[in-house]
């Protein structure tokens, strides 16, 4: 973690980042008055883990930044999420996905409006579309009975007195949280250190809630743009579920995650397996994107092919959807094989790179005695669990280091999209290795990305094939049968390679 007080908007804000910053960047925004300890260090490190770049902050009057007389905020809710914008701007970011929660919430929703180009999806945890429901709101439901009446006798602490101030935070915070996910010991830590870091723990308790709020924004959350994620506690007593539920119909397509039971709280430790993943699926751009991200790194560090268990890893925890999930065999691969009447017979197969096993199931289908293998054992441990009772030997192998019995051993193999993941080096070994596979007499039919403009070089993975690497499928002896140049049935405008080959007898 990096931790430093910087100039933002024309204030001094502490600003702390963790992780990586070739990740996506995360901007976590905290609530009224809510120090960014409130984001736990091992919260944001998880979101670190999983490949993002975590920025938190101390808000105006929290913590180590900037702080006004207590009853005199010279700063209003439009100041506030200016910031959030400027500290981008302090880490020379064009964008970042905002995670706000209850008044943070309202800020990310702000910044979603005003500054659509600087959001790149909205996490709103535990907020509203408009404030507090009441006679000012009446089609969202109040707050409890027993909230309001807490809120209509405030008790003032000695604010010279450290105990009682942290008494006071630990007070409220059982207000807003459901029994049955409040750790007092643990809030009580969290409370104590964050009085120990604040400059004038009377302002961070008073001033926001004395803010202008500003234009409002509900009637404009219809433009909002930015993919949303809305996290709420069924058990909110200040924002009631329905608040969420308006949210959801007001942002377009925003998705909603509901905690059973949770209260108007930081997500408490018991919810984070499913807060976290949700919070990383939401953020990564998919699992494609999420791979380029892994890819990259993987390949840079010498390891081309050890980013495919980590992506599917992600898949199974929840963290990005499951990678190259087909339910069904590839479309190349079933029309080649009705064409051709295949029937297995018993005869050996392989598939090469069997991903989660639906060319595989196929194969074996078709009457082949079937080994379908993957580097990634995350994938092979799926593809077993998906298909209970198989008929297919499903393995962890390694395209670049065969065992010695595979070689010329298959009467059919079968490559679809998978040395085009590789980089070369090593792709042109991979490519090699498939044709080894091949035994006397028998076949081996590949189905790849095709490259269509030759002179100008593809960002990858994956890295569609040349004519010459097709070629290359033959360096052990094998002979051309048929090259075709196709477009995938399920993508028209995705130009493929359909090659067959044969080991002469």
């Amino acid at each position: 973690m990096s931790r430093t007080v910087m100039r933002v908007n024309g204030v001094d804000l502490c600003v702390d980042t963790t992780g990586d910053r070739r990740d996506p960047p995360i901007l976590l925004i905290g609530g009224a008055g809510a120090a960014m300890d409130w984001w736990e260090d091992e919260f944001c490190e998880r979101l670190a883990a999983g490949g993002r770049f975590v920025i938190r902050y101390d808000s105006r009057d929290t913590g180590q930044s900037v702080t006004y007389p207590a009853g005199a905020p010279r700063y209003t809710e439009t100041d506030l999420a200016a910031d959030a914008v400027a500290v981008l701007d302090a880490l020379g970011l064009r964008s970042a996905h905002l995670a706000g929660i209850s008044m943070g919430g309202a800020l990310a929703q702000r910044v979603a409006v005003h500054h659509r180009d600087r959001v790149d999806s909205l996490v709103l945890i535990s907020t509203s579309p408009a404030g507090p429901g009441g006679a000012s709101n009446p089609d969202l439901p109040p707050m409890s009975e027993e909230l309001r009446r807490s809120f209509a006798e405030p008790v003032t602490p000695d604010w010279s007195d450290r105990a009682a101030v942290v008494d006071h935070l630990v007070a409220g915070e059982r207000r807003l949280a459901a029994p049955e996910y409040f750790d007092e010991e643990h809030v009580r830590q969290l409370a104590a250190r964050i009085v120990d870091r604040s400059t004038d723990p009377a302002a961070s308790l008073t001033n926001p809630w004395l803010i202008d709020a500003g234009e409002p924004v509900r009637p404009r959350l219809a433009e909002v743009s930015a993919p949303t994620l809305l996290i709420h506690g069924t058990a909110d007593p200040l924002f009631p579920y329905p608040h969420a539920e308006a949210l959801a119909r007001e942002i377009p397509q925003a998705e909603l995650l509901a905690l059973p039971g949770v209260g108007r709280q930081m997500p408490p430790r018991a919810v984070w397996p499913t807060v976290i993943p949700a919070i990383l699926r939401h953020t990564s751009g998919g699992w494609d994107e999420q791979g380029d991200r892994l890819a990259a790194r993987s390949i840079a560090s010498g390891d081309p092919t050890g980013w495919f268990d980590r992506l599917y890893a992600a898949g199974v925890a929840g963290e990005v959807p499951m990678p190259w999930d087909r339910q069904s065999p590839h479309p190349l691969l079933t029309q080649w094989a009705q064409a051709h009447g295949l029937n297995g017979g018993g005869r050996r197969a392989i598939v090469v790179g069997c991903g989660l096993g639906a060319d595989a199931e196929y194969v074996a289908g078709l009457g082949y005695e079937t080994v379908a293998f993957d580097v990634a054992e995350t994938a092979v441990r799926v593809a077993r669990q998906r298909h209970p009772g198989t008929r297919v030997r499903y393995l962890t192998a390694d395209l670049l280091d065969l065992p010695a019995e595979w070689v010329r051993a298959f009467d059919l193999v079968v490559e679809i999209i998978t040395v085009q993941a590789l980089p070369d080096p090593p792709r042109r070994t991979a490519i090699v290795n498939v044709g080894r596979l091949v035994a006397p007499g028998g076949t081996l039919i590949v189905v790849a990305a095709r490259q269509h403009q030759p002179d100008a070089p593809a960002a990858g993975p994956p890295w569609p094939l040349t004519r010459e690497e097709i070629d290359a499928f033959t360096t052990d002896g094998l002979n051309t049968v048929q090259v075709e140049k196709l477009a995938d049935p399920r993508e028209t405008d995705s130009r493929r390679w359909r090659a067959q080959f044969q080991r002469p007898t």
